[in-house]
């Protein structure tokens, strides 16, 4: 049961702002039908992480629309959880794509491999998400009982976060220590826009965490915790970017996409119109011996000519 004498400005530490709410809603609910039509299209399975991630955003800002509009602390608590749980499944993302591209480059050893990259990192962010849903839980049943966040939930949340950002640096290393295997050892190649899409959005979502545990670190009554404009700017701005980086720079798009989706529309045309020549061609000559002309036709087509 809510506290007596609650208000929307008690919970939030602030008056919340009905139109930034708004925007932040709409564009997440966009990008995120965008990204699951690419992931239909690419057929890219692992992908789902991130339009379930875009899902529990918009969930977020709905409960959050709804905690702004009434006195509703049901509501606030959930917009809670969404928003500081939901960035973790962009991160395995970013841990499944990795282990492919090994895969793709046929990189060897105990852990440049596939299940390996993936498991460990997954397993290391399953039990982030874990230590943070339990600190939520704890935030939340005091947020029940008297109106205020409990120091103990917010210290779980963060050791949570610390871990998180910790082997996430360590993410970060392999992904440039598997870039670096490619320009100096792979037999194969994948495409320059993988690793861009991995950099750019590890940096948005280390800057987003960094954010969360600097607020939490400083408490529940903090500066960063009681101006709204360091939520939009530092956790809503940095993840939106990184959605928007996803739906241009797909990873099914350069990874499990089938082949014909991947070529580029000229090359696609080169190869449709050897086939085409291949096929049309005399049974027992090629394409090229089809194009060469008898000896009569190549007199009249030289005369001709000349």
């Amino acid at each position: 049961m809510a506290p007596k004498h609650l208000t929307v400005e008690k919970y939030f530490q602030y008056k919340p702002s009905l139109a930034l709410n708004i925007i932040a809603l709409v564009l997440f609910f966009l990008v995120t039908i965008i990204i699951a039509a690419q992931t239909i299209k690419y057929r890219s399975r692992f992908m789902w992480l991130v339009v379930f991630t875009g899902c529990l955003e918009v969930a977020g800002y709905i409960c959050h629309l709804v905690a702004t509009e009434t006195v509703n602390l049901t509501a606030y608590i959930c917009n809670l959880v969404f928003i500081i749980m939901a960035p973790n499944f962009l991160a395995l993302a970013n841990y499944v794509c990795v282990g492919k591209v090994a895969e793709q480059l046929h990189l060897t050893g105990r852990f440049l491999n596939t299940k390996t990259i993936a498991s460990v990192f997954f397993i290391i962010d399953i039990i982030c998400i874990g230590v943070q849903g339990a600190g939520s839980a704890i935030i939340s049943s005091t947020l029940q009982e008297n109106g205020k966040a409990s120091t103990a939930g917010g210290n779980i949340v963060l050791i949570g976060l610390a871990i998180q950002l910790l082997f996430f640096a360590t993410f970060s290393v392999v992904t440039a220590y598997v870039y670096h295997l490619q320009r100096t050892k792979a037999s194969n190649r994948v495409p320059f826009q993988i690793y861009v899409c991995l950099l750019a959005t590890i940096l948005l979502i280390t800057m987003r965490n960094a954010y969360r545990v600097v607020e939490i670190a400083v408490g529940w009554g903090g500066y960063l915790n009681t101006h709204e404009k360091y939520f939009y700017c530092l956790d809503a701005l940095p993840i939106f970017v990184a959605f928007c980086i996803y739906s241009v720079l797909h990873f099914g798009k350069y990874l499990d996409a089938p082949l014909a989706l991947r070529l580029p529309e000229t090359t696609k045309q080169i190869i449709l119109n050897d086939f085409s020549s291949s096929v049309n061609a005399p049974t027992g000559t090629s394409a090229s011996s089809k194009a060469i002309p008898s000896q009569g036709q190549n007199n009249m087509t030289v005369s001709t000519l000349v």
